[in-house]
């Protein structure tokens, strides 16, 4: 009786043991998942190129690491805001809600800020009168000049942005739809910073049709040059 009852203990013993493991793994397992939510809508978020806009500063398939922490993090659920650092810079990338349709993310460079005056005049950029300083990587690809009563993309008439917002503007000019043509951004729509690309791939080739072409192309459409390149 003596030898059962000790082996009941120990097998007790065992399976109390094997338990506190299993919730010991399960809260670490939790744990993690909550720091990563945690990381994810506050602090970094990972965002991927969608279209030509941004070149030749950013490519179609370039993946970036936001940071959302500066502006101040949108929180889940309607709950508004952290307290932001700062707020947006003249000439600085900001990745945003499309105001349009606020499921969708754009990426564009801040041209100004609340109170100063923008104005274009046949593709050239003035803030409060003073001409702006194209991007390094920015480019034109249309030679047309549009007048600014059949589109706003090449001339647009002088205006004060608004309190609360920024004027945004691609750095692909003649190829970029942004606050010349749907307006001022508000600050409340702006998700955070791109910092660098973590990630690049060149797009599929139209030829690619298979899952298997698909993965045997991959090696080749990796773009090594870009990985960790800082934006600015």
């Amino acid at each position: 009786m003596g030898k059962t009852g000790s082996a009941r203990t120990s097998k007790r013993a065992t399976q109390g043991g094997k338990g506190r493991t299993l919730w010991r793994y399960t809260g670490v397992i939790v744990a993690v998942a909550v720091l990563a939510l945690g990381l994810r809508v506050c602090v970094l978020q990972g965002y991927r190129a969608p279209s030509r806009s941004m070149e030749n500063t950013l490519r179609v398939g370039d993946c970036l690491l936001i940071d959302k922490l500066t502006f101040g993090a949108q929180l889940p659920f309607g709950a508004g805001r952290l307290p932001a650092w700062r707020d947006p810079q003249v000439g600085e990338m900001v990745v945003f809600q499309y105001p349009r349709d606020p499921d969708r993310l754009y990426v564009k460079r801040c041209l100004a800020v609340a109170g100063q005056v923008v104005e274009i005049r046949d593709k050239v950029f003035y803030v409060d009168g003073a001409r702006q300083v194209d991007p390094p990587f920015s480019k034109y690809v249309d030679s047309r000049i549009f007048p600014a009563a059949r589109n706003s993309r090449d001339n647009f008439a002088p205006r004060s942005v608004p309190p609360g917002s920024i004027f945004v503007v691609g750095d692909n000019r003649d190829n970029s739809r942004d606050s010349r043509h749907w307006g001022f951004l508000p600050l409340d729509l702006v998700v955070g910073r791109p910092l660098f690309v973590y990630w690049s791939t060149a797009p599929l080739p139209t030829s690619a049709a298979s899952v298997w072409q698909r993965l045997w192309d991959l090696g080749a459409r990796i773009r090594w040059q870009r990985l960790g390149v800082w934006v600015e």
